[in-house]
């Protein structure tokens, strides 16, 4: 492991003594020694660093499934590894320990692109996920942990703000993405994340264009984004615009960081959401964070066999024949 290393952001420019971000939607105007909203972009006195690069405060080999990605690669391991910082500022984040860090907080280490691509060949895995918190402002770290990566596809878990030119640079390095929607009105994006939805749509859309297996995962808050018409809107979204077969996953809340009040998602909300997506038409409907055995499993729209069979993160694929159903022959958006 190096010390400090201080690199240049790949996408900004500099105005009138500051430092415009282009990263993502934002557009934060950094002064120097000032920071964006994201807490990893530093204004220097001659550029913008990135602040964050290679700082890692949490690593861990995990499930593919614990990401959540059911229909990627089901039953594989991940290299899963995370930064400090997040573009939004949701009220009820429930990673908030890392989220809301802004400057390392000194817990993390610094693993070089090449140290980490390593460290991933040694323990066997071929998959390498950015999760634990937002991988967007990372970026410069990814595009360089690509460049030396042949062999391991990459996996964002992601909140999907992020701007187009830099979308399109990731798009053009990784293999799959799990977007997490957060609510489906401008008014819940506003108000709880101070972000807006619309370039979380255009995220989504964008993934399907450049042909990254996309997933969704929609955390359920009692109250704010679980009435009927942001659910109906939600589903009818990415059955219209997106694909039916997009598989979706429904999460439960519990109360966290600045959203103490209100009421932990229960099983009926959740057996809820899986309705109102059914009928819809949505093919592939997930329920997580309760431990609910419907809407654990991937069956077959076609003739109703389960191709993927999952206990906790155990994960029995004798359903499937390579990505389709071994019973039918029916594609199941599965990527194997």
């Amino acid at each position: 492991m190096s010390g400090i290393v201080v690199k240049q952001a790949r996408h900004y420019r500099t105005v009138g003594g500051r430092h415009v971000c282009g990263l993502c939607p934002h557009g934060c105007r950094i002064l120097p020694g000032s920071r964006g909203i994201c807490g990893t972009r530093l204004g220097g006195e001659g550029a913008l660093v990135a602040d964050n690069y290679g700082k890692v405060v949490a690593m861990n080999i995990d499930p593919m499934e614990k990401k959540p990605l059911y229909h990627f690669r089901p039953g594989e391991l991940v290299m899963s590894v995370g930064g400090y910082g997040c573009n939004m500022d949701c009220l009820h984040c429930q990673n908030h320990s890392l989220s809301t860090v802004r400057d390392g907080g000194g817990r993390h280490r610094t693993i070089p692109p090449q140290e980490l691509v390593g460290i991933c060949r040694s323990e066997g895995v071929r998959n390498l996920a950015f999760t634990y918190n937002e991988p967007t402002i990372w970026h410069e770290y990814v595009m360089d942990v690509h460049s030396l990566a042949d062999g391991l596809d990459l996996i964002y878990v992601s909140n999907g703000y992020i701007s187009p030119e830099p979308r399109k640079e990731v798009l053009d390095r990784i293999a799959a993405i799990n977007i997490d929607v957060k609510g489906f009105s401008e008014e819940f994006y506003r108000k709880v994340t101070n972000a807006h939805l619309a370039p979380v749509l255009e995220t989504a859309e964008a993934c399907l264009a450049a042909g990254v297996h996309l997933e969704l995962t929609y955390l359920l808050i009692p109250g704010l984004n679980d009435d009927d018409t942001q659910l109906q809107d939600f589903c009818v979204w990415v059955a219209d615009v997106l694909d039916a077969h997009v598989p979706v996953h429904f999460s439960a809340f519990h109360r966290d960081h600045r959203m103490r009040d209100g009421r932990d998602t229960s099983a009926e909300d959740l057996l809820h959401a899986k309705k109102t997506a059914g009928e819809a038409g949505l093919k592939f409907v997930y329920l997580g964070n309760l431990p609910i055995k419907e809407g654990r499993d991937t069956v077959c729209p076609s003739c109703g066999a389960t191709v993927v069979t999952r206990t906790g993160y155990q994960t029995e694929t004798d359903g499937l024949d390579g990505g389709n159903c071994a019973a039918c022959g029916e594609q199941v958006n599965m990527r194997v």
